[in-house]
């Protein structure tokens, strides 16, 4: 049996994917200090979520090995002395019966089990997860996304992510406080490899002379970059818009093309939403200070923040799109393009081609 379980349950764009390189570079090394990373790829954690939660679109396509994925983690757990962790994101928005089952696996496999969630603050999620659903081949305008999440439109799966006490209640419901951890992300010009200290902090970890230089390229968007590609989403067609289509922009279009294109901007929240996301970003605090939860960093840092030179993309002007999408026409051998208007047709029809 496990002396410590560790579920990692999210919330996404806190991160989460950061985290999850080093960990899982670092497997071997982490396990040689007490630490196990069930499974046999990071996927795996992905599909334990997915299997836990429910998420049908991903469990009926799994094939007869991965449907035991989650069974499989707990028994590894069993197996191990030490501590185990398991993380994915997609555990955030589990039912509250779902959870329960899946703490009461880990409860029947270790000694103690203990909740963590990492959280970011409002003024820089929303930003981050709209660029993210551009990604995926969003077509709404950022301006219009922030009013769905305001109003909490039915298809508007944001705050399943993003409730911080909300997913607090749901996966810390018969864990004692002091086991359920939420670590915040540190505000903008902290040492980047603070959040990973801070998680191994509550990990109990001894993370001396591991590198934490990011392997994977950084794919985020500037505000320019981030309205051209909803843009190119535009002019797809809808029904042409495939799960291989977005599967390439997200992987391939994105960090190969896009990126760099253009000047670098941050993301300015607009002056018509910001009181009430410094009201969501304060009860959220606020929720948290009440609490008996074990918290790690400065739970200020959780008040949004607005960014005192950032722009909105509806701010870009259709110079800069098309200077920007000439790189990208370029990097991609695709010639030239007089305006805008030609421009995203050449690089839709292309993605198109290879999606």
């Amino acid at each position: 049996m496990a002396r410590r379980a560790f579920l990692h349950v999210g919330t996404a764009k806190s991160g989460t994917s950061y985290l999850q390189d080093l960990w899982w570079r670092h497997r071997d090394e982490l396990g040689d200090r007490g630490l196990l990373l069930p499974g046999r790829r990071r996927r795996d954690h992905f599909t334990a979520a997915a299997l836990v939660k429910g998420m049908t679109a991903v469990v009926d396509d799994l094939g007869d090995r991965d449907r035991d994925v989650w069974d499989r983690l707990v028994q590894e757990t069993r197996a191990w002395p030490g501590d185990v962790l398991v993380s994915n994101e997609h555990f955030a928005d589990s039912p509250a019966d779902a959870a329960a089952a899946a703490l009461a696996d880990l409860a029947s496999a270790a000694a103690e089990v203990h909740v963590l969630v990492t959280a970011r603050d409002l003024g820089r999620v929303l930003p981050s997860a709209w660029q993210q659903r551009v990604k995926m081949g969003a077509r709404m305008p950022y301006r219009k996304f922030l009013g769905s999440v305001r109003r909490e439109d039915g298809d508007q799966k944001f705050w399943r992510y993003q409730d911080v006490p909300g997913i607090l209640d749901v996966w810390s419901a018969g864990v004692p406080g002091e086991r359920v951890h939420v670590v915040v992300v540190p505000a903008p010009g902290a040492p980047r490899d603070e959040l990973w200290l801070r998680t191994a902090s509550v990990l109990g970890l001894d993370v001396t002379g591991l590198d934490t230089a990011a392997l994977r390229p950084n794919d985020s968007l500037g505000v320019v970059e981030a309205e051209l590609l909803r843009r190119i989403n535009d002019a797809v067609p809808r029904d042409r818009r495939s799960l291989a289509y977005s599967r390439h922009v997200k992987g391939t279009f994105v960090p190969t093309a896009l990126v760099g294109s253009a000047p670098r901007d941050s993301f300015a929240l607009p002056d018509n939403h910001v009181a009430w996301i410094e009201e969501a970003g304060a009860t959220a605090v606020a929720a948290l200070r009440s609490s008996s939860y074990d918290l790690v960093g400065d739970v200020d840092d959780l008040l949004p923040a607005v960014a005192p030179d950032g722009r909105t993309p509806d701010q870009v002007s259709e110079a800069e799109l098309l200077a920007a999408a000439a790189t990208v026409l370029a990097r991609l051998d695709l010639g030239r393009a007089d305006s805008l208007g030609e421009a995203l047709d050449a690089l839709a029809g292309h993605l198109l081609s290879v999606g």
